[in-house]
C-alpha cells in the first residue's frame, strides 16, 4: 500500500522535471565600482535596488610626503556617503584599526579595493590633492 503513493510522486516528480527542465543556479556576482573623488555612483543590485555611493572625503592616502622617502608607508584612508534619507557616512580603510575593511549599505556589503592616488611632484609635495585626483575602487556584494 505505501509503494504506490511512493510510485505516483515519483512519477509526478519526473514529469515535472521533464516539463520545466533543468536550471542552472546563478549565483549573484560581486561588482567592481570606481568613483572619482566627489562623484556619486549609483550601484544596481537584485530585484532592481539602486544604492548611491558618494566618494566624499580621502582621510589619509598612504602616500609618503617626505622628500628623502619613508621607511613605510601608510595605509589609505576614505570616507563613503550612502545617499538617501538617512545618509550615513562610512570609514573605509584596508587596515582595519584605522576604518572598516568593509561596511553593509542598505543590505549589501562594500569594501574596500584601492585608492588611486595622483602622482606627486616635488613642489606639490606637502600640499593636500584635490578630492577629484583621486579614484576609489570598491566592491558592492548583490
Amino acid at each position: 500500500m505505501i509503494a504506490a503513493p511512493t510510485l505516483m510522486f515519483l512519477a509526478a516528480s519526473a514529469v515535472l522535471l521533464l516539463v520545466t527542465g533543468p536550471t542552472k543556479a546563478q549565483a549573484p556576482q560581486q561588482q567592481q565600482v570606481e568613483i572619482r573623488g566627489g562623484e556619486t555612483v549609483e550601484v544596481p543590485g537584485a530585484g532592481g535596488r539602486l544604492i548611491k555611493l558618494r566618494f566624499s572625503r580621502v582621510v589619509a592616502d598612504g602616500v609618503c610626503v617626505s622628500p628623502r622617502g619613508c621607511a613605510r608607508t601608510g595605509a589609505p584612508v576614505v570616507e563613503i556617503e550612502a545617499v538617501g534619507a538617512a545618509a550615513p557616512t562610512y570609514r573605509l580603510s584596508p587596515a582595519a584599526h584605522l576604518g572598516a575593511p568593509f561596511v553593509p549599505v542598505q543590505g549589501r556589503f562594500v569594501a574596500f579595493g584601492e585608492l588611486v592616488s595622483p602622482p606627486r611632484e616635488l613642489s606639490t609635495v606637502n600640499r593636500a590633492m584635490p578630492l577629484d585626483t583621486y579614484v576609489l575602487r570598491l566592491t558592492v556584494t548583490p
